[in-house]
């Protein structure tokens, strides 16, 4: 119903936890699913931090994604218990017949570059993991990062336009990197102003992120509203940040070592939340989720 998907992944605990081997799956634990390591300005909270199994529920109406976790924890009462859950959204597809990239809270495109989905060669070198990578039960599957991260919006509300197109590096209304036209152009980190400055600053999310291109990531942002945050009478708003990816140590860590040293846009935004998991590669005919790990 309301094109409801599902994806299940499993985390670092659920191998290894305390030094215990606690479902004897310890000999089956990649290399690559290990906890993220401390990032500079990371300001995580216990209570959005890890996990042992994970539900991604996506769906157009939000009561039926609500519904599908809410049951599958149902059936595994006395096994399992929630430890956090967050709702985010984008753009409906009523809204955006176009399917045009979503903005963020900040009202920035958000998810401009990201490999091309329709081509098996890009998905197979980036976000699936491939035969030889680490144990045979993912091949097939994927890493799933989660950040949550919390956007302080009255802080950027009072910010110039021109400030927060050089904190991101694009134009608010176009999405094209500065300098460019178009959203899906390419950035040109060479190109000088008159003054000898960077048209796209050093310091720009978009140029950090870039880096020297060689790492890619499928990122699915979903936008979060949570009410007030008592402690600061602020909006309690932000970006729940999903990416996927054949090897982490390889894609996402070294881009958010990066952003986390200098990106401008750390000044706007503060990282509550982290975990990873190991997406598990869909079923056969007949089999169920996870059958080649258990």
């Amino acid at each position: 119903p309301s094109n409801l998907t599902i994806t299940f992944g499993v985390g670092p605990s659920l191998f290894v936890k305390d030094n215990q081997d606690r479902f004897g799956l310890k000999h089956k634990q990649p290399k690559e699913l290990v906890d993220l390591p401390a990032f500079p300005l990371d300001a995580l909270e216990e209570e959005w931090t890890g996990g042992d199994l994970c539900i991604q529920a996506c769906a157009d109406d939000l009561q039926v994604a609500f519904h599908a976790v809410r049951n599958l924890i149902r059936i595994a009462r006395g096994k399992a218990t929630l430890r956090w859950a967050q709702t985010g959204f984008q753009r409906t597809k009523q809204a955006d017949p176009k399917k045009e990239t979503p903005r963020n809270l900040f009202g920035f495109k958000d998810g401009t570059v990201n490999p091309d989905v329709d081509s098996k060669k890009q998905l197979n070198e980036h976000i699936w993991v491939q035969p030889g990578d680490g144990p045979d039960w993912l091949v097939n599957g994927s890493y799933l990062v989660v950040r949550r991260i919390q956007m302080f919006i009255e802080v950027w509300d009072r910010t110039n336009l021109r400030e927060q197109e050089n904190t991101f590096g694009r134009y608010r209304d176009s999405g094209a990197p500065l300098g460019q036209k178009n959203e899906f152009d390419k950035p040109d980190f060479t190109q000088k102003k008159e003054t000898g400055e960077d048209v796209i600053p050093v310091d720009s999310h978009v140029r950090l992120s870039h880096g020297d291109g060689t790492q890619q990531i499928l990122r699915r942002g979903y936008s979060y509203a949570d009410g007030m945050d008592l402690k600061t009478g602020s909006f309690d708003a932000g970006l729940l940040f999903l990416c996927f990816q054949r090897t982490p140590s390889k894609q996402f860590i070294p881009i958010q070592n990066r952003l986390a040293k200098m990106d401008k846009l750390n000044e706007y935004t503060s990282h509550r939340g982290s975990a990873i998991f190991a997406c598990l590669p869909g079923a056969k005919q007949g089999g169920f989720i996870g059958e080649t790990l258990f």
